[in-house]
């Protein structure tokens, strides 16, 4: 069957799946910050018409992964240290915003489960950091940030953080290695120590330590 001729909610799956295979591609190294996206490649590796992979390569665009240049197509996109800046100011104002309202409008039930959640999600991570496995621990990094997030139950900022988190989701996977993992697990492990005390001031402080942290060991690696 060819997926790019399906129409409704069939094409949308397939368009969906194509831009999941090749933002794979992007935070798996596989294509790089510069490389071109070739329809006609995407298109005979998964089977699909030019179609739906130029649909998903709009998408992949939106999302911040992906720039078109004139005449040349399209490719993933390369970030200027402005961009870098840019977005991680963003991110923190989100993640701001979310640990206050978690921490000044949520029940002490409401709480209860997100800091169970969220020691959930730690305990992973730290298994993940005493093996170095990085894609793993970065999973679980957005997992733990969007798991506050989500338990504000303000879906806009959730759809402005997803956009935001997926422009600097490759950037973290090139920043960070096995020796740092540890490292950045400390951070979020006091990131969650105030939120269970509902200290606000200090767990917004440590949210932006972390996370300009982040910021600055990607524009020196760069």
């Amino acid at each position: 069957m060819d997926m790019g001729a399906a129409t409704g909610p069939h094409r949308k799956v397939f368009r969906e799946e194509i831009r999941n295979a090749i933002r794979e591609a992007i935070f798996s190294g596989e294509l790089k910050p510069g490389d071109r996206i070739i329809e006609t490649f995407w298109a005979k590796e998964l089977g699909v018409s030019q179609g739906p992979v130029r649909e998903a390569i709009r998408d992949l665009e939106a999302m911040g992964l992906v720039e078109t240049v004139p005449f040349k197509g399209s490719r993933v996109r390369l970030m200027s240290e402005k961009d870098v800046q840019d977005n991680y100011s963003v991110r923190i104002c989100l993640e701001s915003k979310s640990i206050r309202d978690a921490i000044n409008k949520l029940s002490d039930e409401e709480m209860d489960r997100l800091t169970t959640q969220l020691h959930t999600i730690l305990s992973e991570m730290d298994q993940h950091a005493h093996h170095g496995d990085l894609r793993a621990f970065s999973d679980c990094d957005a997992v733990f940030h969007r798991t506050i997030i989500v338990a504000t139950d303000n879906q806009v900022l959730l759809k402005l953080w997803e956009q935001c988190n997926m422009r600097n989701w490759f950037m973290f996977s090139a920043l960070a290695n096995a020796e740092s993992l540890t490292q950045l697990q400390v951070g979020h492990q006091c990131i969650f120590e105030a939120i269970c005390a509902r200290n606000e001031r200090k767990a917004v402080s440590m949210l932006e330590d972390h996370l300009t942290g982040l910021m600055e060991g990607f524009l020196k690696e760069s």
